[in-house]
């Protein structure tokens, strides 16, 4: 079937055009050609645009490609063909596949009737590992800042795929079984998180010493989710965007200083009016104006109201202190992560379910699958693992709340395997393909009170889809327990949610009965409290499998997330932090007290490699290789279902804070 044309003819023409409409086209085109991953679906469409028109009047950019950007081609056949001419068919098999006439002319007629945006909204670019075929990439297209591009994968690794049909492809060529997809947190830049990821990849598929075995078999696919973060200070978008604006950064210093001149000239008159004035009265009476007298406190306040300095003290400690939050890229990582890391991951899923039951459709319409009553897409379901480290956390669990609310959050009738399951439990399927298996977060920087009642609106939809839930956390984690309390203290709705989070959860040991029992707290400062409290969502709390990992260390050359070998008590808490933030920030010992879970020689990547491959092991099973693989260490376990609520509102004797 031949497409019809919506346009004259080729080559376009830039006549009729104004010259800014020519320049903006000319932005658009190569802001795509440099931001997406060659050889995908919207980097194509990009250049079969360029391809159809000569050289601008005034050229902005040229490529090192091996073709001119603007060529002015007179036929889609032509284009095509030097396309085509880029790359080998082995390598971009589906590029080659779907790169033809018909695609040219069907992207042409976007562009003319002004549907471009349209055809080339993808919000996440698919790439295949070189090293590893179960291993892949999943990148959110969103840059960190709109003034700074984005940093694509290392092409020596990583190929990008023409679009999530050719993955969908790849998923049912190789049967695969199993994915597991693992995302970043906050302050992971996207070369950091490549070089991390791959290192993953490689121990996860390096064969074991003694029995020869992969973590990751050819049917169990690991997933690596990038989405777009920042370092803290250095990054190079945040200063891109002072210098690209600076009319608003002086219109925010002029509101500072605004709003500092006011308070301070409240200050100034309440001081002068009736400060001073009652502290002369007060220094009336033989008691106090022997006190004033020996302080000469009265004349130094005066003084210091007289020459105004409070007002320019105001304006300069309050705009340090918002620069400051602004350059630890915190609160901006957590917009993204919400607002473009979510939804685009989420949108990749439901991507991937349609591909997949499109593959499902045409394979039970051949001719083959019906003679040979062959298993088709259709007849099994993908089981799903999904890792948050951090703000990923955040990130993944919004994700499970937007993929319930697409796929319906009241569905009845479970489909897990567990016959034990109760009546109405919400089903753990993502459209038809893909089944929700285990959820693990670690050290998540999700607000605690998401955990308790009238605050658990998506968590709770979201976290009773999972058939297993494993949290990794740590007493010891500073960036959660003072850099999230700080950075979240103005936009939380509460107090609690800013400076309680789900990843600083340990577990305390309380005697019970004369027994040792563990119970999930949290530690504030120097003291602690029960992380369950009367108006906790107990079930969500009995849904997770506890890892406590604050006294977890590495080998001899790194810290693990802690270097310090005394257990805390009530005394030596703050002394802990200190020491432990000393070394992480002069980089002693490599030790990571927010990300070392995903370091490959801990015992906690250890677990994660095991879990990875559990789904499809009873509780009892993975409960006695997890103990098996602690014993020894200072990991604590805290299995789901194993404790019950105490019935008063304090606890047992409990042993430590």
């Amino acid at each position: 079937m031949v497409t019809r044309r919506f346009f004259d003819s080729l080559p376009f023409s830039w006549e009729g055009k104004s010259a800014e409409t020519i320049q903006n086209d000319c932005r658009w085109l190569e802001s795509i050609t440099r931001n997406a991953a060659p050889f995908s679906d919207w980097w194509t469409k990009a250049r079969i645009v360029q391809l159809a028109y000569p050289t601008p009047p005034h050229p902005l950019v040229t490529t090192a490609e091996p073709l001119p950007t603007y060529a002015g081609l007179g036929s889609e056949a032509a284009i095509a063909e030097v396309l085509q001419s880029l790359c080998s068919p082995e390598k971009y098999p589906d590029f080659h596949r779907k790169v033809n006439v018909e695609f040219v002319t069907e992207t042409l007629n976007c562009w003319k009737l002004r549907q471009f945006s349209q055809a080339i909204s993808r919000n996440f670019e698919v790439y295949a590992d070189l090293e590893h075929p179960n291993t892949f990439l999943v990148t959110s297209t969103a840059p960190v800042s709109l003034e700074v591009d984005r940093q694509l994968p290392p092409s020596h690794r990583f190929r990008p795929l023409f679009n999530v049909d050719e993955f969908a492809r790849i998923v049912q060529e190789r049967d695969a079984k199993r994915l597991s997809l693992r995302t970043h947190g906050y302050s992971s830049p996207a070369s950091g998180f490549y070089e991390s990821f791959t290192n993953e990849a490689d121990e996860l598929n390096r064969p074991d010493p003694a029995t020869h075995a992969r973590t990751l078999q050819d049917d169990h696919f690991y997933i690596g989710y990038q989405w777009p973060s920042e370092q803290p200070v250095t990054s190079p978008g945040l200063w891109a965007d002072y210098r690209s604006h600076l009319g608003i950064v002086f219109k925010f210093l002029f509101v500072v200083s605004g709003i500092a001149g006011i308070f301070g000239t409240l200050l100034y008159i309440f001081l002068k009016l009736f400060g001073i004035p009652v502290l002369k009265l007060l220094g009336l009476l033989p008691g106090v104006a022997q006190v004033w007298e020996w302080s000469d406190f009265v004349d130094t306040v005066d003084l210091a109201v007289q020459w105004y300095w409070i007002v320019p003290t105001i304006f300069l400690l309050w705009t340090i202190v918002f620069l400051l939050l602004r350059v630890v890229v915190y609160l901006r990582d957590r917009y993204r992560a919400i607002h473009y890391g979510a939804p685009d991951l989420a949108e990749f899923f439901w991507r991937l379910d349609r591909a997949l039951s499109n593959l499902a459709k045409s394979a039970s319409n051949s001719s083959q699958a019906i003679e040979t009553n062959a298993p088709t897409t259709s007849d099994r379901q993908l089981s799903l693992n999904l890792i948050g480290h951090s703000m990923g956390g955040l990130l993944v669990v919004t994700v499970l709340r937007i993929l319930s609310d697409r796929f319906g959050k009241d569905d009845q009738g479970s489909l897990l395997p567990d016959p034990s399951s109760p009546v109405g439990e919400e089903a753990d399927s993502i459209g038809e393909h893909l089944r929700l298996d285990t959820l693990i977060l670690a050290s998540p920087d999700i607000p605690l009170e998401f955990m308790r009642e009238g605050r658990n609106n998506y968590v709770r939809s979201a976290m009773r889809r999972c058939r297993r839930i494993y949290l990794m956390s740590s007493d010891r984690d500073i960036v959660l327990r003072y850099l999230s309390t700080v950075s979240n203290w103005f936009s939380e709705p509460s107090i609690q949610m800013a400076g309680m989070r789900l990843g600083n959860l340990y577990l305390k040991p309380i005697r019970v009965s004369g027994s040792i029992q563990y119970r999930p707290y949290i530690r504030i400062m120097v003291h602690s409290e029960r992380a369950v409290q009367a108006t906790s969502s107990y079930e969500l709390f009995r849904k997770f499998n506890y890892l406590d990992c604050s006294e977890m260390r590495g080998d001899q050359e790194t810290g693990g997330v802690n270097a310090v070998a005394f257990p805390l008590n009530r005394f030596n808490g703050l002394l802990i932090d200190l020491i432990n933030t000393t070394l992480f920030l002069f980089g002693i010992k490599k030790l990571d007290v927010h990300g070392g879970y995903f370091q490959t020689n801990t015992r906690s990547f250890q677990i994660l490699k095991f879990l990875l491959t559990a789904n499809f092991l009873a509780d009892e099973v993975i409960k006695g290789e997890i103990e098996a693989m602690i014993a020894g260490t200072p990991i604590k376990f805290l299995p789901s279902e194993s404790w019950v609520m105490p019935t008063s509102t304090a606890d047992s004797t409990a042993t430590g804070t």
